[in-house]
């Protein structure tokens, strides 16, 4: 009788041991899962646009086929979220300026064409980013510091575009899309998909400088306001200067055989959308929600074991 209560009374202790150490390790991962980095930035660069106004020979190819001299600018504000050491996510304002003109193009159909454009787009995103670690360096220097922190990153999200094109007439701009210039009144908010890559450093923890370049899908081919067909001026705005921005053919220019500028004639390119890109640098600043007493004792999660025995460390 006494071995029986000696035996229960030993595996109650082996219960409570094994129910500690399992507390322990849960303890151990919650805090690990609430390890998160929080950082707010601002950015600006360059943008550009590929749509139904180009430079290339070809109607509609891809980057090669953007103008550089219509290259415009692009600002914006940021926050992003690394809640594993994987990924993270983040969430981007941007103002970006785009621009067309004809007149800069290659293709001899679009300049006798003439047609021009300007749009400011507020462009509202999240994405999904991506953290190779075979490409990321979390000591720059090998100095045993962790001062210097390099990362590449991937991306791939979702957002919403508010656009308004206009074209210059009379030195001024006029907006396109109250004209109806195509008999369509279409919507000046579009869904986009942004994707991409970039990089950054990460200095003393809390400053960050980075590079991104990002090329932005949309689900709209009014960017620029054109995308169909030409139509008869009844079908626009009674508004004057709508047939005048609708067809701005002046009767200059090698006129391609067979290419016509009126009435049920193709005005533009409907089986492909708009798009736009980006490539910006930036500047945030980060706040950790945890103290240094977490990358001290878990920073082995995080990555491989560099020089002087330091540990790879995540910021």
């Amino acid at each position: 009788m006494t071995q029986k209560i000696n035996f229960v009374v030993n595996d109650y202790e082996r219960m409570r041991r094994l129910l500690l150490l399992f507390t322990l390790l849960c303890l151990a991962t919650s805090a690990n899962a609430q390890r998160y980095n929080l950082g707010f930035g601002i950015k600006a660069g360059a943008s550009n646009f590929l749509g139904d106004i180009g430079s290339g020979d070809l109607a509609r190819d891809f980057v090669y086929n953007m103008e550089l001299r219509d290259t415009r600018w692009a600002v914006g504000g940021f926050s992003r979220y690394r809640f594993h050491p994987l990924f993270a996510v983040s969430a981007s304002f941007d103002w970006v300026r785009v621009q067309g003109m004809d007149a800069n193009s290659d293709n001899r159909a679009r300049l006798g064409r003439n047609l021009s454009f300007r749009n400011d787009l507020l462009h509202l995103n999240a994405k999904l980013e991506f953290y190779p670690q075979i490409l990321s360096v979390s000591d720059v220097g090998y100095r045993g510091r962790y001062r210097t922190d390099y990362q590449t990153y991937f991306f791939a999200g979702v957002g919403g575009v508010f656009n308004n094109p206009k074209a210059e007439y009379g030195g001024s701009y006029v907006k396109l899309r109250p004209l109806m210039t195509e008999g369509v009144k279409y919507s000046p908010i579009a869904l986009t998909f942004p994707f991409g890559g970039g990089f950054f450093f990460t200095h003393k923890k809390m400053h960050r400088f980075g590079f991104e370049y990002a090329w932005n899908w949309t689900m709209t081919d009014y960017l620029d306001d054109i995308s169909t067909s030409y139509v008869d001026p009844s079908q626009m705005t009674s508004d004057p200067l709508a047939p005048v921005l609708a067809n701005r053919y002046a009767g200059f220019g090698d006129v391609p055989a067979g290419v016509h500028y009126g009435p049920g004639s193709q005005r533009g390119d409907p089986t492909d959308r708009d798009n736009f890109m980006t490539m910006t640098i930036s500047y945030s600043y980060l706040i950790r929600t945890r103290g240094n007493f977490y990358r001290r004792n878990y920073s082995w999660v995080y990555g491989r074991r560099r020089r002087w025995g330091s540990t790879k460390a995540k910021f």
